[in-house]
C-alpha cells in the first residue's frame, strides 16, 4: 500500500483561513489536484475539511473510483455535502463504535444518501480512530494507493505512525496571518521532528507557486 499526502499552504504556512475558508487559487493547481485523485484508489479526508470543503473531492469525469473515505469519529459531517450527495461513487464514513450505537437517526441519513458507515473502535487515546484500520479496510477493498486531502489532524496521524511514502506541498504566494489551519496540527513531534528528503521541486506555470515533494524517512 502506497499513501500519499497532498496539500497546498500559504507563505506563512497556512491551510485556510480562520473560518477554514480554501480553495486553489491556481489552475494549475487545481489541475495537480485532480491528478492526485485520478492517481489513487482511494482519497481520504477528515471531517473538519468535509464541513469546510463542499466539494464532490472527485476528479472531473470520474465515477466509481476512486473510493472516498471520510474520518468521521462524532458523525459531524452533514449528509447534504455533495461528497455524500453527488452519486459518483461509493463513500465510506468511518465513525467510532460509539457514535455508531449512539446516533442511529445520523447514521440512518448518510446510508441514505448512499454512504456505507462502519464504526471503529477508538484508538486507547480515546477521541480518535485509528488510520492503521481505515487502512486495512480499505486495503481489504482493494485500495493500494491512498490519497490523504487532510486536514492538519488526520496527516498528523498518518505522519505520527510512519505511514506517509510521499508528500506533496504547494507554497502559494499569499498571506492568511493568525489561523488554526496548518497542514500538520493536532499533535507535535519532539524535537528534531519527522525528517523529510527533498525528491523534486519546481516553480509552477504560472509563475508564482513553488511545488515541493518530499518523502518522509522512516522513524524508529
Amino acid at each position: 500500500m502506497h499513501v500519499r499526502v497532498s496539500m497546498a499552504m500559504t507563505a506563512d504556512g497556512k491551510t485556510a483561513d480562520e473560518d477554514g475558508e480554501w480553495f486553489p487559487l491556481c489552475p494549475y493547481e487545481r489541475q495537480r489536484i485532480y491528478s492526485h485523485m485520478s492517481w489513487s484508489d482511494a482519497i481520504i479526508v477528515g471531517a473538519e475539511t468535509v464541513m469546510n470543503t463542499d466539494i464532490s473531492f472527485m476528479p472531473p469525469g470520474s465515477f466509481g473510483r476512486p473510493i472516498r473515505a471520510v474520518i468521521d469519529p462524532s458523525l459531524r459531517t452533514d449528509p447534504s455535502k455533495k461528497i455524500y450527495t453527488s452519486r459518483k461513487g461509493s463513500v465510506i464514513v468511518f465513525t467510532s463504535e460509539k457514535s455508531y450505537s449512539e446516533k442511529a437517526d445520523r447514521v440512518e441519513s448518510l446510508k441514505k444518501v448512499g454512504a456505507e458507515v462502519v464504526p471503529l473502535k477508538e484508538s486507547e487515546e480515546g477521541g480518535r480512530i485509528a488510520v492503521e484500520e481505515i487502512l486495512a479496510f480499505l486495503k481489504k477493498n482493494g485500495a493500494e494507493k491512498i490519497l490523504v486531502l487532510g486536514g492538519g489532524r488526520t496527516n498528523y496521524y498518518f505522519f505520527r505512525n510512519n505511514l506517509v511514502d510521499e508528500y506533496y506541498i504547494t507554497i502559494s504566494p499569499i498571506l492568511l496571518g493568525e489561523s488554526k489551519y496548518t497542514p500538520v496540527s493536532g499533535g507535535s513531534f519532539p524535537f528534531p521532528g519527522i525528517k523529510l528528503k527533498l525528491v523534486e521541486w519546481k516553480i509552477c506555470e504560472c509563475g508564482e507557486e513553488v511545488v515541493l515533494k518530499y518523502a518522509p524517512l522512516r522513524r524508529p
